[in-house]
């Protein structure tokens, strides 16, 4: 993993073939490929490492400052050089079952379910309504920046990000009167 992420990093997707991670990490093909059904499939998981590792949810006592903080640095990421890896593997995951069921295991489900930490803490202080549906909200939130890193149509600097933010809270306050 520790090959395919750095592969990932200095060249994106197309660096990380499986001949390369063999080369960088001295593990057999035929061992990767006994582990992993594709070059795809080990990129996505290395992908979910490096997301481990570059995006830690905060946790502290302000449930709806940890939330904006967290979604700030997630646009940071999409918007610096593994937003470009983050949109190829989306695109491998349109071809690829296979790929997409990795890409789903190792990266989306746990920055889903890291995300849903962060609006339940919302939900119970208070600042979101409680009848939040909590996979409704994270694509609320997480829709826009992926759509604006995959088209381009748009960016996703820090004034984008905090105006997704804006709009989205906006909704999903339990006082709507409440800035």
């Amino acid at each position: 993993m520790n090959a395919a992420a750095d592969l990932l990093v200095s060249g994106g997707l197309k660096a990380a073939t499986v001949e390369a991670v063999s080369d960088v990490s001295g593990v057999s093909k035929v061992t990767l490929y006994r582990h992993w059904p594709s070059r795809q499939a080990i990129a996505a998981e290395a992908f979910g490492q490096l997301m481990r590792e570059h995006l830690v949810v905060p946790k502290t006592d302000d449930p709806p400052a940890d939330l904006v903080s967290y979604l700030v640095d997630i646009g940071a990421f999409y918007r610096g050089p593994l937003g470009v890896t983050f949109a190829e593997l989306v695109g491998a995951c349109a071809n690829d079952p296979t790929t997409a069921a990795y890409f789903r295991t190792f990266f989306l489900d746990e920055r889903r379910k890291g995300f849903a930490t962060l609006v339940e803490r919302c939900v119970e202080s208070g600042y979101f309504r409680a009848d939040a549906d909590i996979d409704e909200v994270i694509d609320l939130f997480f829709g826009p920046l992926v759509y604006r890193t995959l088209v381009g149509h748009a960016s996703v600097d820090d004034r984008a990000v905090n105006s997704i933010i804006n709009h989205a809270i906006r909704g999903l306050r339990a006082d709507p009167g409440a800035v």
